[in-house]
């Protein structure tokens, strides 16, 4: 990626960080015009960039905005020779996020199974946990749970291994795991799961993360 491709690309990862998605996106734009201008761009920058404003509209709730982008970003890839089998996988699981937030379930799983083993070959810790909590959220809110709770045990671990025991991400999968047990009747289980949760969430430093206020509704109920 050009310097000021690469620049403003970075500086719209910045913004998604901080949650200023409108600022966030209006560099994505920008360095989609900078690789433009560029005498042979690398097509492999191009799909990140779509790539990232898939992934900076998904965060703002706008989901076709987010598909349209996530799609070209992914038929871009397809194209490349030689391919590369991890951004591929990367940019399935990411298409498939935002197709399970519509409720698309069944494209957004087979999305998830395709990456997964991509990622398995690579020995990808985070990108593995990442996978394995969202297709087990999936079967989650499916019902299957019986099959949800290892994928969700398994994605706690990796991302435990691959960022701390203290991350948000890692919260996230902790929340998920519990309201699987919780629908299994495990509810003491469910509950320390929960409180788990709540506390990754309402420690870990920087702004606090909006998701925190939905597992400490889950475990004030859960503790009644």
């Amino acid at each position: 990626m050009g310097s000021t491709a690469f620049t403003l690309n970075a500086r719209g990862l910045r913004c998604k960080r901080g949650g200023a998605y409108a600022a966030g996106r209006a560099y994505y734009e920008r360095a989609l015009r900078a690789l433009a201008r560029a005498t042979a761009p690398r097509q492999a920058d191009v799909a990140t960039v779509y790539h990232n404003l898939g992934g900076i509209e998904h965060a703002r709730g706008n989901y076709p905005a987010a598909e349209a982008f996530a799609r070209e970003g992914l038929a871009i890839r397809r194209r490349q020779r030689p391919p590369d089998p991890l951004a591929l996988a990367a940019d399935r699981v990411a298409l498939g996020a935002i197709l399970d937030g519509q409720g698309r379930d069944r494209e957004a799983a087979r999305l998830y199974r395709q990456a997964l083993p991509v990622f398995e070959r690579a020995g990808d810790a985070l990108e593995i946990g990442v996978t394995l909590n969202n297709l087990g959220a999936l079967l989650v809110r499916r019902g299957r749970l019986a099959r949800a709770v290892p994928l969700l045990e398994r994605a706690a671990l990796l991302k435990r291994q691959a960022l701390g025991p203290c991350h948000p991400d890692v919260a996230v999968t902790l929340h998920n795991l519990a309201c699987a047990c919780r629908r299994r009747g495990e509810h003491a289980r469910a509950a320390s799961l929960f409180r788990e949760a709540v506390t990754i969430f309402e420690t870990a430093p920087g702004p606090k993360d909006p998701r925190g206020r939905a597992c400490r509704a889950c475990a004030e109920r859960a503790d009644r």
